[in-house]
């Protein structure tokens, strides 16, 4: 929910519940006024809301109608968005997430490599972010990335990424399992070592790269 929202439903639970119990008008316009500059730091007393509002900055009753129904309308258009987003597939995420490019050579090869491990595993990937720096002494590069794979990642998963990178000549330096977040490191540590990550239940995997030139 929105800034914005928060404050027309503040407003309208103490106008129309003032009214509710029985409060006079002058508390609840009091009260709601309150509630704008104590929480939102919004001053009632003059400017722009004033001259919506009336003199003083007094919330009428035709105001606090409105309030309502905007308060109202706003709820309902966020249940309906999050009824459509609960409604979506892996699928429907992987086609709506853009593929992005990497910037240079350096981060497009890695990108390359790491990809072609993912789509062995995993399948259909797309590359959501990429960032490839040199050490100061120009003779290892770290790449890191990230990928929207089209289904959800499984436990399974880590042992099926950890014979892909066996099978590429990249001996398992660790791997493993932690609550839902599963991770195996390969290669040589005189050389490379490339390692994935992963959320059990999620689209999105992440790689490093780490490369020593000899």
């Amino acid at each position: 929910m929105d800034k914005k929202t928060i404050i027309i439903i503040a407003i309208t639970v103490v106008v129309l519940g003032g009214a509710y119990y029985g409060y006079n008008r002058w508390r609840q316009q009091q009260l709601a006024n309150q509630i704008l500059k104590q929480m939102y730091g919004i001053n009632t007393g003059g400017g722009i809301l004033d001259k919506m509002t009336g003199a003083g900055g007094n919330i009428s009753g035709q105001m606090a109608q409105e309030i309502a129904k905007i308060a109202a309308k706003e709820e309902a258009k966020q249940k309906e968005d999050e009824k459509k987003e609960a409604a979506k597939t892996p699928q429907d995420r992987y086609n709506e997430t853009e593929e992005v490019a990497a910037y240079d050579a350096a981060s497009k090869a890695a990108a390359g490599e790491a990809k072609e491990i993912i789509e062995k595993v995993f399948g259909s990937a797309k590359l959501t972010g990429a960032n490839t720096n040199n050490y100061t002494d120009q003779s290892t590069s770290y790449s890191i990335m990230e990928f929207k794979i089209s289904r959800l990642a499984t436990g399974a998963d880590l042992g099926a990424l950890s014979k892909a990178l066996a099978d590429k000549g990249l001996p398992v330096i660790q791997s493993g399992i932690s609550d839902k977040s599963a991770t195996v490191s390969a290669g040589s540590n005189e050389t490379a070592v490339y390692t994935f990550a992963f959320e059990i239940g999620s689209q999105d995997v992440s790689a490093n790269i780490i490369k020593v030139s000899q």
